[in-house]
C-alpha cells in the first residue's frame, strides 16, 4: 500500500524516532544501572525507603521503552494500522508511567533526604559495630565526608577513611560532614532521575503524536482503496 508523500515522511520519521528511542531505552537502563550501583551500598542505612527501587524501575522501564520502540519501528515500515495503534497505546501508558515515577520521585526525594540522614546519624552512633563500621567508611570514601558533622565527630582520633592524604590518625580530614554530603548526594540522584524521566516522556509525546498521525492516515488509505 502506497501512502501519499505527507504520510510517508510521517512514517520515516515515526522509524527514525524510534530508533532514537530505542537509544533512549538504552540510557535508561545504563543510568539506572549505574545509579544502582552508586547507591545499593548505603542502602542499609535507612528501613523506612527503598533507594534502589528508582534504579531498578529505570531499568525495567528502559527495556520495556526499547521494546516498544522496536514494536513501532516495525508498524512504521510495514504500514501495519493495527500495530501502529498498538504502538501508540503503549507509548501512551508508557508515558503517563514516566510522568508518574518522575511525580514520585520528586514529591519523596526530600523524605528520603531526611530518613538517610537520620540513618546515617543512627549508623555512626553505633559504629563500634563491625558491620556500621565498614559501612561508614564506605561512605565516606564515596563521598569525601567525614563523621556526621565535622572530622570534628572523631575528636583528633578520625578513620582513614576521612582522609584526604597521608595516613590516620595524622592526616589531613575530608571537611564536610556525611549528612550533608549525604543529602546533596540523594537530592542529585533524585533530580536526574526524575528530570531525565520527564525528558524521555517528552520525546515519546512527539512519537506518539506522529503514530497517530500515520494510523490515521493508514486507515484512511485503507478505505479509500476498498472503493
Amino acid at each position: 500500500m502506497g501512502l501519499n508523500c505527507g504520510l510517508s515522511t510521517i512514517k520515516y520519521v515515526l522509524f527514525v524516532f524510534n530508533l532514537l528511542c530505542s537509544l533512549c531505552g538504552i540510557a535508561l537502563v545504563v543510568i539506572g544501572g549505574v545509579s544502582l550501583a552508586k547507591i545499593s551500598e548505603f542502602e542499609q542505612i535507612s528501613d523506612e525507603h527503598n533507594i534502589v527501587a528508582p534504579s531498578i524501575l529505570f531499568i525495567v522501564l528502559g527495556s520495556i521503552v526499547f521494546i516498544i520502540a522496536f514494536f513501532g519501528c516495525c508498524g512504521a515500515i510495514r504500514e501495519s494500522y493495527c500495530m501502529t495503534t498498538t504502538y501508540g497505546f503503549f507509548l501512551m501508558v508508557l508515558i503517563i508511567g514516566q510522568i508518574v515515577i518522575a511525580a514520585l520521585v520528586f514529591i519523596y526525594v526530600g523524605d528520603a533526604r531526611e530518613a538517610f540522614k537520620k540513618g546515617f546519624q543512627r549508623v555512626f552512633d553505633q559504629r563500634d559495630v563491625p558491620a556500621n563500621r565498614e559501612l561508614i567508611d564506605t561512605i565516606q570514601s564515596n563521598l569525601q565526608c567525614c563523621g556526621v558533622k565535622s572530622s570534628l565527630d572523631y575528636g583528633l582520633n578520625w578513620p582513614q577513611s576521612c582522609c584526604t592524604s597521608g595516613t590516620a590518625p595524622l592526616c589531613i580530614p575530608h571537611t564536610d560532614g556525611c549528612s550533608a554530603r549525604l543529602g546533596e548526594f540523594i537530592d542529585s540522584a533524585g533530580a536526574v532521575l526524575g528530570w531525565v524521566s520527564l525528558g524521555v516522556a517528552l520525546v515519546e509525546l512527539i512519537g506518539l503524536i506522529a503514530a497517530c498521525c500515520l494510523a490515521n492516515g493508514i486507515r484512511n488509505q485503507q478505505r479509500r482503496s476498498a472503493y
